[in-house]
């Protein structure tokens, strides 16, 4: 292998490694976008939604690792063509429905849409096959036995430390009260109340609490949103109410301040309440049924 050949190795060796971090890592910081965005298509559930989120994050992250390190480098190398394949895959079917909201391939650092996210994977898919030509077999060479050790410690490793760093709301999070005026959000609603003509005392119903600028209220209307069109709810039983909706401070009364704040109302009567993290879609979709 020339010198030349041998720069451009290390080259693509160190920017493909740091672009499969770099995208991991930031998908990370934003797991709750990258969750709902996964959620939004309707496939999985919430649930295995915040599983595939992490395994995904964890299978990038550990690209970067092996690639950095240069060990397996046939079998990474393809693992990495392999997978910029599916995303792209994925990504047309993306732009063929119409999609054209940020695919959280970069989290927050890039608003990519599916079109850009398409162009950025042919670059990466041509630079993976560039370093393949480029560096050969040259890693898998040497003691086997201690790197397939290493190597499963790793993945080990870095799998757990994702779900450390970003324990699922599932695991973390059940059904809980929260402190609330539920006297006043009951005398609001009756008949004679300030929000009579609402129809929250007719049947069940989801009320949230929001807030605009609240990045949480932001998700939880799209969380919301994702559970009604999975499991083909009526979304007129679905009312979000801000401060501005309501009169005489009802809404900071009401909800002591907390937002997002989101209860089940049978007939009127308060049954559940959520924060963001504990947003059941079973119990939801179940309810509102």
């Amino acid at each position: 292998m020339s010198r030349g050949t041998k720069v451009g190795a290390l080259l693509l060796r160190v920017l493909l490694a740091a672009l499969f971090l770099l995208s991991a890592v930031a998908k990370l910081v934003a797991i709750d976008d990258f969750e709902l965005y996964i959620y939004s298509y309707g496939i999985l559930s919430l649930n295995v939604s915040y599983l595939a989120a992490r395994l995904c994050i964890a299978a990038e992250l550990l690209l970067g690792v092996f690639v950095a390190l240069g060990w397996w480098r046939r079998w990474v190398n393809l693992a990495a063509f392999v997978i910029l394949i599916l995303f792209s895959l994925f990504l047309v079917y993306a732009a063929l429905i119409g999609r054209t909201d940020s695919c959280q391939c970069m989290g927050r650092l890039a608003d990519l849409n599916p079109a850009q996210s398409l162009l950025k994977n042919a670059v990466l898919i041509a630079m993976v096959l560039a370093y393949s030509r480029l560096s050969g077999t040259a890693g898998d060479s040497g003691r086997p036995g201690i790197r397939i050790i290493l190597s499963a410690v790793f993945v080990v490793a870095v799998t757990v430390a994702i779900f450390c760093i970003s324990v699922p709301d599932n695991w973390m999070f059940g059904p809980e009260e929260s402190r609330y005026d539920r006297e006043l959000l009951e005398e609001s609603i009756r008949p004679d109340g300030v929000l009579a003509d609402e129809g929250l005392a007719d049947g069940h119903q989801l009320v949230a609490f929001v807030t605009r600028g609240c990045p949480y209220c932001r998700m939880t209307r799209e969380k919301l949103g994702s559970i009604a069109r999975r499991n083909h709810l009526d979304t007129t039983r679905i009312h979000y109410y801000e401060p501005s909706d309501l009169p005489d401070g009802l809404f900071l009364r009401i909800t002591y301040g907390q937002r997002p704040f989101v209860l089940l109302l049978d007939n009127g009567v308060p049954v559940t309440t959520y924060h963001y993290r504990n947003i059941s879609e079973r119990q939801v979709a179940k309810f509102l049924r």
